[in-house]
């Protein structure tokens, strides 16, 4: 079928038109799970340069900023019903989430280099790049079997 004429029922059962919202339901999950990203990255980078071993780990998360952890689990539970609203909502496959998912991988760097001040190496810049190509590559022909 053409990609005009090709529909699809959310969970409600109503009908929707499958190539433009499929493309904006794509994005906007996309946006959500970047964010999501950036607050996981951020928590990551406090403890990654505040904490120096088991001990530094817990009076961090224990006593100077015990809203890590209870962020942490909130992320947790969040992706959780993210995904949830992900595959019911928007009709979007597992993989197609894992794809999402794992393209937000991007933030985490920027977050860790840019806020935390946690450089990358010149190999993990280029293997980031080399998995966002094999990322894209599958995105590509995931959407293109739906047409």
């Amino acid at each position: 079928m053409k990609p005009e004429t090709y529909r699809i029922t959310n969970a409600s059962g109503v009908y929707r038109d499958a190539a433009g919202e499929k493309a904006m339901d794509i994005a906007l999950f996309y946006i959500i799970a970047c964010i999501f990203m950036g607050v996981s990255a951020f928590l990551s980078g406090l403890q990654w340069s505040e904490a120096n071993g088991v001990f530094d780990y817990l009076k961090l998360v224990l006593l100077r900023k015990p809203f890590i952890p209870v962020v942490t689990v909130l992320i947790f539970i969040l992706s959780g019903v993210m995904t949830q609203v992900g595959k019911h909502a928007f009709s979007l496959s597992y993989y197609e989430i894992s794809i999402i998912w794992l393209a937000t991988s991007w933030i985490a760097i920027a977050v860790l280099w840019i806020v935390n001040g946690i450089k990358p190496s010149t190999a993990e810049l280029v293997g980031i790049v080399f998995c966002h190509a094999g990322l894209a590559v599958s995105t590509i022909a995931r959407m293109a079997e739906r047409v």
